[in-house]
């Protein structure tokens, strides 16, 4: 097979980049991108551990004269996340990723590129076998699912590693180093609620909002974007105080990590008032468009009475204790971060709402650098739910990574990127979780950890490109850092 990227530079990178991108590696299935590595450490006498999770350890000697500089991990992940078009035909399970070159950009326009994290993966390899960059000690490792929870960092054993010093290759955009991440627990709610009999005389109402723009819950928290639970409960909250009403159903988001894009729910209200509830909801409309003019030019709530018949409503009590945990419920930004400006500390998203038999499941995000700042936020969320007899379950609980504005290792990357490029990187705490935070949690020791990486767009999706030029000049820089490490 011709090797689409054989012209371009950096040439030992991107020719492991396109090794990576022939080779089946969603998440769960890395058996095969694991015997690859493996066999690169054995061509290259670097030795390797290999454990039950498909995660992989390979040890490089340091280059002559750096045998006795501090042991450093260039840690990336193997999986990538399996997206393809409706109409594309590829089977991720053997199917290599078709991309190509479009100017500045490597792309796969029908299905995910896999540069997170292959070219992570790749720029680690590289690093480790250019026999002219001269490098302490390496610890390469390589984790396996990531994209799914970080259980292969989990499961990883940290106490095979002597690296203090950990430089992450999962960051997306140049000059723009990460020296912390978000942490905190997903919480389930679970409120207990009961039916009865519908009333005679009321009129059944769909209210249904659609086209927000949704989003990361943490990554885009600051972007200011209108939450479909949110919203949806303020138009129910209005009818009530009108009118009295009957909850049939509500329903809102499609997962906790997402800021929800729509939310609907069917309210019986008494047949003289139908028409006034329908044009309450109207109202909210526009207040709505005034509040996010500028943010979310295609939202829309539409409500109209439907011709459908309920035997049962939820009880007054029941669609009570739901409205006043959606309506008190924190939802995002609590706190901006007091050492980088710009930078979100501590948010919560109120992601997902179901009526599942007997209970309404409601599902929380909740983020934070500090630990003290996401406990808050969880206890607060607990205590909300004790407030209307509701339970609480830990879906799962990212770690953080706290910042440390004294990080050596963010020395070296500032001073570094300056000289080479006569301007001052950005350092950012990202408002998500990285597998640093596991590493700083599962590592006893204080860990310098910094995350680096060129320029990839449009990630987890068909389409996602990598930025040539931009990979052309981290290398540049990742080279030398290598060299005052």
């Amino acid at each position: 097979m011709d090797r689409v990227l054989k012209d371009l530079e950096p040439k030992l990178v991107l020719e492991y980049f396109e090794d990576l991108t022939r080779i089946p590696r969603g998440s769960g299935n890395e058996d095969q991108v694991c015997d690859y590595l493996i066999k690169f450490a054995e061509k290259n006498g670097f030795s390797w551990h290999k454990d039950h999770m498909k995660n992989l350890l390979i040890r490089v000697p340091a280059t002559p004269g750096y045998e006795d500089h501090p042991t450093v991990i260039v840690q990336g992940h193997t999986d990538m996340v399996c997206e393809k078009n409706a109409d594309t035909v590829h089977d991720f399970e053997k199917d290599p990723i078709k991309m190509e070159i479009e100017g500045d950009k490597i792309i796969a326009k029908e299905t995910t590129l896999g540069a997170d994290d292959g070219i992570g993966i790749a720029l680690a390899m590289a690093i480790a076998s250019d026999k002219t960059i001269p490098h302490p000690p390496l610890e390469l490792v390589c984790t396996s699912d990531e994209e799914r929870g970080m259980t292969g960092v989990e499961a990883f054993d940290t106490s095979l590693l002597k690296g203090r010093i950990l430089i992450n290759l999962d960051a997306t955009d140049e000059g723009v180093f990460v020296v912390g991440c978000a942490g905190g627990p997903v919480v389930r709610v679970e409120i207990p609620i009961a039916y009865e009999k519908a009333p005679q005389g009321y009129a059944p109402i769909h209210i249904k909002i659609t086209g927000l723009k949704g989003g990361h819950s943490g990554e885009d928290i600051h972007r200011g974007r209108a939450n479909s639970i949110k919203l949806i409960s303020r138009i129910i909250n209005d009818i009530g105080r009108n009118m009295p009403y009957k909850m049939a159903e509500i329903t809102g988001g499609l997962k906790y990590n997402a800021i929800p894009r729509e939310a609907q729910a069917i309210l019986l209200v008494p047949n003289d008032t139908k028409e006034k509830a329908i044009d309450i909801a109207k109202k909210m409309t526009e207040n709505f468009a005034r509040e996010y003019y500028s943010i979310e030019n295609d939202l829309l709530v539409t409500a109209e009475e439907i011709n459908k018949t309920y035997e049962t409503v939820l009880t007054d009590i029941s669609a009570t204790k739901i409205m006043d945990f959606i309506t008190l419920a924190q939802c995002g930004i609590v706190r901006m971060n007091h050492q980088l400006e710009g930078v979100v500390e501590s948010s919560v998203s109120l992601g997902v709402i179901n009526l599942e038999g007997d209970k309404a499941v409601i599902q929380t995000m909740t983020r934070s650098s500090s630990e003290s700042m996401y406990m808050d936020m969880y206890y607060n969320i607990e205590r909300l739910a004790q407030n209307v007899g509701a339970k609480t379950f830990i879906m799962s609980n990212c770690p953080e990574w706290e910042y440390n504005p004294h990080s050596a290792i963010k020395n070296v990357f500032e001073s570094t990127f300056e000289e080479i490029f006569n301007k001052k990187p950005k350092f950012l705490v990202l408002h998500a979780g990285l597998e640093c935070g596991v590493f700083a949690k599962k590592i006893p020791e204080y860990v310098d950890m910094i995350a680096a990486g060129p320029d990839l767009r449009d990630l987890h999706t068909p389409g996602e490109y990598i930025i040539i030029s931009s990979l052309q000049r981290f290398w540049q820089f990742f080279k030398e850092v290598f060299k005052k490490l």
